[in-house]
């Protein structure tokens, strides 16, 4: 496992963490200007570089980029290390703090982050300067880890600032039995991935500074995505008619979360219970047998890294309480090295039913897997 983690650093530093990323077809330089006039041309360029067998970015003009989110991600892995010598891990952890300080949206006073790409999804459109709760939850957890694991105080700073961010820009809706979070600034859509992160960073915030108002708020975030668990254990990606399926990563990022809510007191009724419940769902519907992970509870493809990268970290986070199930973790590691390594230290994008993508993606796969095992090298420990 260390020599895989180590194999995957040395690629992810050798190229600053920067490269490719499944949705930065708007950052195409050469495309008709008529793709560019619709939602739907705009999906249709994302979706197509995105799902292309050929890398089809130099000839349409996407370069690669840096992305605060994937520096999050290899944050918290240098925190927790375990791969590498104590004091290149601490060097490389203050790198990615002053990358992030650097990088941090300026549409806001406080801290916040979005993605180097502008997005259309099927729920709304925004771009590349536009903060997102999950870039800006991924960077405050990360920093987070760097401030508790490793003493950063810098670190500690931005993520009370982002923290901060969402308190004063991100609307909290009510809704039945709490209050989500929305995706974006002004954005009232239910999104429970998007809720949950960001009621993971106010929890750890609450239980660091002792404030109330943080603690407050993620205790209503988190019982409104209780609320909402299906009957078998399951949450749906969103509320809105269109954004009910149920998918393997952002399932175990509700997981994650909801169980860190869980170990900083931020109770509701039944947190735990859910918990349990749906991480049974999780790994008898998502993972299967020998260790693949499936996008979706009805189809296995596309065998996606970021899946597996995600279960690995979802199982890890959950060997203290749920040793059966967590044993899981040592099946999907053995798969990811077996069918998903390229054999240059990196991990390949998908394993679709006739044919793979081989692309290199840091946001999407190497920043996640590299986290995943810093964690299962820990629970080794």
């Amino acid at each position: 496992m260390q020599e895989v983690a180590r194999a995957l650093e040395q690629w992810g530093w050798a190229r600053s963490w920067a490269g490719p990323d499944p949705y930065d077809g708007l950052n195409a330089t050469r495309v008709p200007s008529a793709v560019r006039k619709s939602p739907l041309g705009l999906r249709i360029l994302i979706q197509t570089v995105k799902r292309s067998p050929l890398n089809v970015r130099p000839l349409l003009g996407v370069p690669p980029g840096l992305s605060a989110a994937s520096l999050g991600l290899v944050l918290s892995a240098y925190a927790r290390n375990g791969f590498l010598e104590p004091d290149e891990a601490r060097a490389k952890l203050s790198r990615c703090v002053e990358l992030l300080a650097e990088l941090r949206c300026s549409r806001y006073p406080e801290p916040s982050w979005g993605y180097h790409f502008d997005v259309q999804t099927r729920v709304f459109f925004y771009s590349k300067t536009t903060p997102n709760t999950i870039a800006t939850a991924f960077v405050g957890l990360g920093l987070l880890d760097a401030y508790e694991l490793a003493g950063d105080r810098e670190a500690l700073e931005l993520a009370t600032g982002a923290g901060e961010f969402f308190l004063r820009r991100i609307p909290q809706t009510p809704d039945g039995a709490g209050t989500y979070f929305g995706y974006l600034p002004g954005d009232t859509v239910a999104i429970h991935n998007a809720n949950m992160l960001v009621c993971a960073l106010l929890a750890r915030l609450a239980k660091s500074l002792g404030r109330e108002d943080l603690r407050r708020a993620a205790r209503s975030g988190v019982a409104y995505t209780l609320s909402r668990q299906r009957p078998d254990g399951s949450w749906p990606y969103g509320e809105r008619r269109d954004l009910r399926w149920v998918d393997c990563f952002h399932t175990g990022y509700v997981l994650d979360c909801l169980l860190t809510c869980t170990e900083c007191g931020v109770f509701s009724p039944g947190a735990e219970e859910a918990w349990r419940r749906g991480l049974h769902f999780y790994a008898t519907h998502l993972i299967e047998p020998d260790g693949t992970p499936r996008y979706t509870p009805q189809s296995r493809y596309p065998v996606d890294a970021q899946c597996a990268a995600q279960a690995i970290e979802t199982l890890s986070r959950a060997a203290a309480r749920e040793p059966v199930l967590a044993e899981r973790r040592y099946q999907v590691f053995d798969y990811t090295r077996a069918r998903l390594a390229r054999g240059d230290g990196a991990f390949l994008f998908q394993r679709r039913r006739f044919w793979v993508n081989r692309a290199c993606h840091p946001r999407w796969v190497q920043a996640p897997m590299l986290r995943a095992l810093a964690l299962l090298i820990g629970t080794m420990q």
